[in-house]
């Protein structure tokens, strides 16, 4: 299950390039977003943040550590070609240098050399490169156990899975056990790294749905303007509608 992953790019302060109206984003599906947002937050509440709460006690810090370099080592190649669809060539290649000195010297991507080398992470995706591309961000979209989404990015979702290897593990069912077992300890491991941020958005806010999309927007605005910001132009994350 991927309840909410794509919290891990939402930043609170995160501030977005907004539109000129102030408009934040448009959400002709609001009700039905909201029935989703609302099984998608039981969800969390009866399944995901207990797992979380658990893994976090139970899981020494070193492996927690390795696992996650480890899980984000293999969204390489689909960054890599991200950024070659995008034109940035800088990007592209010290993605591909990363990919190739964690690979080598970080035991296959369980360690992180590659960042004290100057190649840090720069994640990207091709929700992003369809921004790049001119492609509008359209109607804002709560996807059952995914979580916030717009139609650009939903479309960004779906190639970004087929980019990553671990779709395409097959084998035995000890294998499809293995790989199966993998993608939900990554979710939980994210939504564990992300509590605070969850829990505030989900259960502190008094809209939580209003927040959930306010954040996401606001954030991918910013990743999509390269971080060009009118401050005048953002939303209130916790006001009302």
């Amino acid at each position: 299950m991927q309840l909410f992953c794509t919290f891990f790019i939402v930043v609170l302060a995160g501030c977005s390039s907004g539109s000129g109206d102030g408009r934040l984003v448009a959400d002709p599906l609001e009700d039905v977003n909201r029935g989703i947002h609302e099984v998608n937050k039981a969800l969390d509440r009866a399944v995901l943040r207990p797992a979380a709460d658990v893994y976090d006690l139970a899981t020494p810090t070193l492996f927690k550590h390795v696992f996650g370099n480890a899980v984000r080592h293999l969204t390489l190649p689909g960054v890599f070609v991200n950024y070659v669809l995008q034109g940035d060539a800088e990007e592209a290649s010290a993605t591909l240098g990363r990919f190739a000195v964690n690979t080598v010297y970080g035991a296959g991507g369980a360690l992180d050399p590659a960042t004290e080398f100057g190649l840090p992470a720069a994640p990207t995706d091709f929700g992003l490169t369809l921004a790049s591309w001119g492609v509008e961000e359209g109607p804002y979209l709560e996807l059952p156990l995914f979580g916030p989404s717009t139609a650009r990015d939903t479309l960004g979702l779906l190639v970004d899975t087929a980019l990553q290897p671990t779709t395409y593990v097959t084998g035995g069912v000890e294998i499809t056990i293995a790989s199966a077992t993998v993608r939900a300890l990554d979710t939980v491991d994210r939504r564990n790294r992300n509590k605070g941020l969850i829990d505030d958005v989900l259960y502190r806010s008094e809209d939580s749905y209003v927040s959930l999309r306010t954040a996401y927007i606001q954030n991918r605005r910013q990743r999509v303007s390269g971080g060009e910001t009118n401050v005048d132009d953002l939303p209130d994350l916790f006001g009302e509608e």
